[in-house]
Protein backbone atom coordinates (compact mmCIF):
# COMPACT_ATOMS: atom_id res chain seq x y z
CA UNK A 1 0.00 0.00 0.00
CA UNK A 2 1.53 3.13 -0.96
CA UNK A 3 0.96 6.55 -1.38
CA UNK A 4 1.63 8.92 -3.75
CA UNK A 5 2.75 12.93 -3.90
CA UNK A 6 -0.52 13.69 -2.99
CA UNK A 7 -1.40 10.93 -0.60
CA UNK A 8 -3.66 9.17 -2.75
CA UNK A 9 -3.47 5.54 -1.99
CA UNK A 10 -2.05 3.31 -4.48
CA UNK A 11 -1.86 -0.44 -4.49
CA UNK A 12 1.15 -2.44 -5.71
CA UNK A 13 2.67 -5.98 -6.31
CA UNK A 14 0.29 -8.54 -7.47
CA UNK A 15 2.91 -11.19 -7.54
CA UNK A 16 0.77 -13.49 -5.52
CA UNK A 17 -2.77 -12.69 -7.44
CA UNK A 18 -4.74 -15.56 -8.43
CA UNK A 19 -7.81 -16.09 -10.44
CA UNK A 20 -10.64 -16.99 -7.81
CA UNK A 21 -13.73 -16.67 -9.64
CA UNK A 22 -14.93 -17.43 -13.03
CA UNK A 23 -18.09 -17.86 -15.36
CA UNK A 24 -19.14 -21.37 -13.44
CA UNK A 25 -18.94 -19.44 -10.01
CA UNK A 26 -15.74 -19.57 -7.06
CA UNK A 27 -12.57 -21.47 -7.82
CA UNK A 28 -11.48 -23.03 -4.41
CA UNK A 29 -7.91 -22.02 -3.96
CA UNK A 30 -5.18 -24.39 -1.73
CA UNK A 31 -1.87 -22.66 -1.80
CA UNK A 32 0.02 -21.07 1.13
CA UNK A 33 1.20 -17.32 0.10
CA UNK A 34 1.46 -14.53 2.47
CA UNK A 35 3.01 -13.32 5.64
CA UNK A 36 1.40 -14.96 8.21
CA UNK A 37 0.44 -11.99 10.43
CA UNK A 38 -2.04 -11.63 7.49
CA UNK A 39 -2.78 -14.86 6.56
CA UNK A 40 -6.31 -15.78 7.39
CA UNK A 41 -7.44 -19.20 9.77
CA UNK A 42 -8.38 -21.91 6.64
CA UNK A 43 -5.21 -20.91 4.74
CA UNK A 44 -2.87 -21.68 8.01
CA UNK A 45 -4.83 -24.53 8.40
CA UNK A 46 -3.74 -25.60 5.16
CA UNK A 47 -7.71 -26.03 3.56
CA UNK A 48 -8.99 -25.01 0.18
CA UNK A 49 -10.09 -21.14 0.85
CA UNK A 50 -12.29 -18.59 -1.01
CA UNK A 51 -9.85 -15.98 -2.64
CA UNK A 52 -12.27 -12.82 -1.90
CA UNK A 53 -12.88 -14.19 1.86
CA UNK A 54 -9.06 -14.60 2.26
CA UNK A 55 -8.66 -10.95 0.93
CA UNK A 56 -11.14 -9.32 3.50
CA UNK A 57 -9.71 -11.14 6.31
CA UNK A 58 -5.82 -9.34 5.30
CA UNK A 59 -7.67 -5.87 4.95
CA UNK A 60 -8.99 -6.26 8.22
CA UNK A 61 -5.23 -6.60 9.58
CA UNK A 62 -4.40 -4.21 7.14
CA UNK A 63 -7.26 -1.62 8.79
CA UNK A 64 -6.15 -2.82 11.89
CA UNK A 65 -2.79 -2.07 12.25
CA UNK A 66 -3.23 1.50 10.13
CA UNK A 67 -6.08 2.42 13.13
CA UNK A 68 -4.15 0.85 16.28
CA UNK A 69 -0.54 1.11 14.93
CA UNK A 70 -0.04 -2.58 16.32
CA UNK A 71 -0.77 -5.57 14.56
CA UNK A 72 -4.24 -7.58 16.38
CA UNK A 73 -2.36 -10.85 16.41
CA UNK A 74 0.65 -12.83 15.41
CA UNK A 75 -1.14 -15.32 13.33
CA UNK A 76 -4.73 -16.21 13.01
CA UNK A 77 -4.60 -19.64 15.07
CA UNK A 78 -6.75 -19.46 18.05
CA UNK A 79 -4.87 -22.43 19.91
CA UNK A 80 -1.39 -20.42 20.08
CA UNK A 81 -2.43 -16.54 19.68
CA UNK A 82 -3.92 -16.03 22.91
CA UNK A 83 -5.53 -12.45 20.93
CA UNK A 84 -7.14 -14.06 17.84
CA UNK A 85 -7.90 -16.97 20.13
CA UNK A 86 -10.53 -14.26 21.82
CA UNK A 87 -11.70 -13.23 18.46
CA UNK A 88 -12.09 -16.81 17.30
CA UNK A 89 -13.96 -17.03 20.57
CA UNK A 90 -16.15 -13.75 20.29
CA UNK A 91 -15.00 -12.46 23.40
CA UNK A 92 -14.55 -9.19 21.82
CA UNK A 93 -14.73 -6.80 25.29
CA UNK A 94 -11.39 -8.95 25.96
CA UNK A 95 -9.53 -8.55 23.26
CA UNK A 96 -10.46 -4.65 22.66
CA UNK A 97 -10.07 -3.88 26.42
CA UNK A 98 -6.50 -5.31 26.38
CA UNK A 99 -5.44 -3.12 23.00
CA UNK A 100 -7.39 0.37 24.52
CA UNK A 101 -5.26 -0.64 27.64
CA UNK A 102 -1.83 -1.23 26.36
CA UNK A 103 -1.84 1.23 23.46
CA UNK A 104 -3.79 4.07 25.16
CA UNK A 105 -6.63 4.42 22.10
CA UNK A 106 -10.05 3.94 22.08
CA UNK A 107 -11.68 2.62 19.31
CA UNK A 108 -15.44 3.57 18.16
CA UNK A 109 -18.04 0.65 18.10
CA UNK A 110 -18.74 0.84 14.71
CA UNK A 111 -15.05 0.21 14.51
CA UNK A 112 -14.94 -2.78 16.22
CA UNK A 113 -17.71 -4.35 14.92
CA UNK A 114 -16.47 -4.10 11.15
CA UNK A 115 -12.92 -5.02 12.34
CA UNK A 116 -14.62 -8.17 14.70
CA UNK A 117 -16.50 -9.06 11.04
CA UNK A 118 -13.07 -9.18 8.64
CA UNK A 119 -11.67 -10.67 10.91
CA UNK A 120 -13.81 -13.61 11.66
CA UNK A 121 -12.73 -17.38 12.33
CA UNK A 122 -15.72 -18.56 9.85
CA UNK A 123 -15.32 -17.37 6.01
CA UNK A 124 -18.67 -17.43 5.70
CA UNK A 125 -19.48 -14.69 8.27
CA UNK A 126 -16.63 -12.15 6.79
CA UNK A 127 -18.35 -9.53 5.13
CA UNK A 128 -18.36 -8.83 1.12
CA UNK A 129 -16.39 -5.71 0.02
CA UNK A 130 -19.94 -4.42 -0.92
CA UNK A 131 -20.87 -4.72 2.33
CA UNK A 132 -18.00 -3.16 3.62
CA UNK A 133 -18.25 -0.23 1.49
CA UNK A 134 -22.38 -0.11 3.19
CA UNK A 135 -21.14 -0.07 6.72
CA UNK A 136 -21.59 2.77 8.74
CA UNK A 137 -17.62 2.52 9.98
CA UNK A 138 -16.73 2.94 6.25
CA UNK A 139 -19.48 5.68 5.69
CA UNK A 140 -18.32 8.21 9.00
CA UNK A 141 -16.43 11.46 8.95
CA UNK A 142 -13.56 11.90 6.91
CA UNK A 143 -11.02 14.63 6.48
CA UNK A 144 -11.13 16.01 3.60
CA UNK A 145 -7.99 16.01 0.58
CA UNK A 146 -6.59 18.98 2.08
CA UNK A 147 -6.86 18.07 5.54
CA UNK A 148 -5.47 14.70 4.77
CA UNK A 149 -2.27 16.15 3.18
CA UNK A 150 -1.63 18.71 5.90
CA UNK A 151 -1.87 15.69 8.30
CA UNK A 152 0.31 13.64 6.26
CA UNK A 153 3.06 15.69 5.19
CA UNK A 154 3.39 16.47 8.83
CA UNK A 155 4.11 13.02 9.51
CA UNK A 156 6.27 12.32 6.46
CA UNK A 157 8.75 15.37 7.77
CA UNK A 158 8.64 13.40 10.99
CA UNK A 159 9.64 10.08 9.47
CA UNK A 160 12.23 11.84 7.18
CA UNK A 161 13.97 13.23 9.92
CA UNK A 162 13.87 10.19 11.90
CA UNK A 163 15.12 8.18 8.03
CA UNK A 164 18.19 10.99 7.89
CA UNK A 165 19.04 10.93 11.61
CA UNK A 166 19.59 6.83 10.98
CA UNK A 167 21.40 7.30 8.08
CA UNK A 168 23.79 9.61 9.97
CA UNK A 169 24.16 7.05 12.70
CA UNK A 170 24.85 4.15 9.85
CA UNK A 171 27.56 6.75 8.22
CA UNK A 172 28.98 7.20 11.43
CA UNK A 173 29.46 3.72 12.53
CA UNK A 174 31.32 2.67 8.83
CA UNK A 175 33.33 5.48 9.10
CA UNK A 176 34.52 4.70 12.89
CA UNK A 177 34.90 0.70 11.67
CA UNK A 178 36.60 1.75 8.20
CA UNK A 179 39.51 3.82 11.21
CA UNK A 180 39.52 0.85 13.59
CA UNK A 181 40.36 -0.97 10.20
CA UNK A 182 42.65 1.06 9.04
CA UNK A 183 44.79 1.27 12.48
CA UNK A 184 44.72 -2.49 12.82
CA UNK A 185 46.24 -2.76 9.75
CA UNK A 186 48.81 0.10 10.12
CA UNK A 187 49.09 -1.63 13.77
CA UNK A 188 49.88 -5.14 12.17
CA UNK A 189 52.69 -3.92 9.80
CA UNK A 190 54.36 -1.51 12.63
CA UNK A 191 55.12 -4.52 15.11
CA UNK A 192 58.68 -5.01 15.63
CA UNK A 193 60.02 -8.23 14.13
CA UNK A 194 61.35 -9.87 17.16
CA UNK A 195 57.10 -10.19 18.09
CA UNK A 196 56.09 -11.71 14.58
CA UNK A 197 57.80 -14.97 14.74
CA UNK A 198 59.61 -14.66 11.59
CA UNK A 199 63.38 -15.06 11.60
CA UNK A 200 65.63 -13.38 9.54
CA UNK A 201 68.56 -15.33 8.15
CA UNK A 202 72.00 -13.41 8.48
Amino acid sequence: MLFDKDFNLKIADFGLAAKFKNEKGLIPLKDLCGTQNYIAPEMLAKSLYNGAAIDVFSCGVVLFILMAGHPPFYAANPYKDPFYCMIANQHYIAFWEAFETQLGKTFSPEFKDLVQSMLSMAPSERPTIKMIKEHPWFNGAVLSSEEMKEALGGLKEKVDEIRFQERQKEKEKAAKAKALAKKMQEEKFNVPLAFTGVRIKK
